[in-house]
């Protein structure tokens, strides 16, 4: 109350030349806000740069990120402001005049430098990801596109939605139509990160094609031209109708891109897990073998080991030898379970295990699995068993390190029950844990192996981490 009295009494004191002076301020201010910060936070080079963003600020980053990221964004403005003006004063020439007698040059003028302009702020954008992100140039081409995709889609939607509001929440040059706008472009960036950008994370597409690049790269460039010409011959006299529906046939392209663009980008993370699966798949088998010929070699070894301990009798004393036996049954490897793949590997893990201070309790019919390939049960207990150790070996010394593993019939099923403690925390992405490693383009693929070796033999996969204990459970059906 005090200090709108203040403001009353100041007013009444002003004399009318300082009166039309803050008058002039408050205007100045009002078409500064209005015309260049909203009209800068409306522009084309804000949602360009907002919709690269969208889609890369997971992708792995150069050194000085923020130094990188700060002179990127600073080009593309001064990019943009530079070629805005020259641009400006033609589009009031072309607005101001009718297309009758030679005025259709100005147009056309008008039409080829906004092409090109576009085609420059496209090659910042372009230029901004290469020089902030560590990627390639058709990564940085496939990112691009997208970017130009989102913005024209962004834009065509607030348009269209805006277009239909009464009154000054229709027109982009009052505050009530810029706020408008703006709102609306911001719901749409978060719907087109949901739809399009988030499922694009950690999936930068590799080995991509210059042909269909460019193919996407055509197809933008040609509804740019198309929103030049119409957007032209909108200042002219096109009816309201008209222009919606060539902003709704961009909307309608541009997700179409944006659509075809995560497929392929989907596509190429699949042919990639694959590769990466049956590669691990593969080194497995060969690991299989490996190991069976050391498991052999070092039971023949422990065994000439006892013989040599029985023939030296009482040259030594009992309790030498009993330490000796000790030692000896260390590498006592003799595992039965019924599977002879599954033998090998155990013994392989109980030695580590019994390296490393881990408890490794199991009860197990390995004569369940005859129906599995050897190299499918060496992959799937194996992975299970290394996620278990690593997890495992973070406790401290003072705390339960233990593994437990059984394998029995249930209901006429296989159960395969692995669990152990941990400690911290484990996302999920779904049904499956998250990585742990940074790179998870070729990290995690140990639980999507097995669960693709669960699902070879119609079983399911299933993971539990509550109580800071880990559980895996494989069902599969018995024949």
């Amino acid at each position: 109350m005090i200090n709108e009295l203040w403001l009353s009494a100041s007013v009444l004191t002003l004399s009318p030349d300082d009166f039309d002076g803050v008058i002039r301020t408050i205007e100045t201010l009002n078409y500064v806000m209005l015309r260049v910060v909203m009209g800068f936070l409306n522009g084309f080079i804000a949602e360009l740069l907002a919709c690269a963003g969208l889609f890369v600020w997971r992708v792995e980053r150069r050194p000085d990120f923020r130094t990188r990221l700060c002179m990127a964004l600073i080009s593309a403005v001064a990019v943009a402001v530079a070629t805005y003006w020259p641009v400006n004063m033609m589009m009031n020439a072309v607005s101001a005049q009718s297309f009758e007698t030679g005025e259709g040059l100005i147009a056309n003028a008008y039409i080829w430098i906004c092409i090109i302009r576009f085609v420059l702020l496209y090659f910042m954008c372009y230029w901004a990801i290469r020089f902030c992100f560590i990627i390639d140039t058709r990564q940085g081409m496939f990112y691009t596109i997208a970017a130009v995709a989102m913005q024209h889609l962004l834009y065509c939607g607030a348009k269209i939605v805006t277009l239909r509001l009464p009154g000054d929440w229709s027109r982009e040059h009052t505050w009530p139509g810029a706020v408008a706008f703006f709102i609306v472009t911001v719901l749409l960036c978060a719907l087109g990160y949901r739809l399009f950008a988030k499922p694009l994370e950690g999936k930068t597409p590799e080995r991509l094609g210059s042909n269909i690049l460019m193919l996407f790269f055509g197809l933008l460039l040609c509804v740019n031209v198309f929103s030049v010409l119409y957007g032209t011959s909108a200042r002219t006299g096109v009816t309201i109708h008209h222009y919606t529906l060539m902003l709704l046939t961009r909307f309608v392209t541009c997700a179409f891109v944006l659509a075809m663009l995560t497929e392929i980008a989907n596509r190429i993370a699949a042919e990639r897990d694959g590769v990466v699966l049956q590669r691990m798949l593969d080194r497995r088998k060969t690991q299989l073998a490996h190991d069976k010929a050391t498991i052999d070699l070092i039971n023949v070894k422990t065994h000439d080991l006892k013989k040599q301990l029985d023939l030296l009798g009482g040259r030594i004393s009992g309790e030498e030898i009993d330490e000796l036996r000790g030692l000896v049954n260390i590498y006592d490897s003799s595992v039965r379970t019924g599977n002879e793949a599954l033998d090998v590997l155990l013994a392989n893990k109980s030695l580590v295990c019994e390296q490393r201070s881990i408890r490794f309790d199991r009860m197990i019919d390995g004569s369940l699995l005859s129906f599995m390939k050897p190299a499918d049960i060496y992959s799937l207990f194996g992975n299970a068993l290394d996620n278990a150790m690593e997890a495992v070996e973070q406790l401290t010394a003072d705390m339960d390190r233990y593994i437990s593993m059984s394998v029995r019939r249930d209901k006429g099923m296989l159960l395969i029950h692995v669990e152990n403690p941990y400690a911290g925390m484990v996302q999920f992405d779904g049904d499956l844990p998250k990585t742990s490693k940074s790179d998870m383009r070729y990290h995690g693929f140990g639980v999507r192996s097995m669960k693709m070796i669960a699902e070879r033999y119609d079983g399911v996969l299933t993971i539990d981490a509550s109580h800071g204990v880990f559980s895996l459970d494989v069902l599969l059906p018995l024949n």
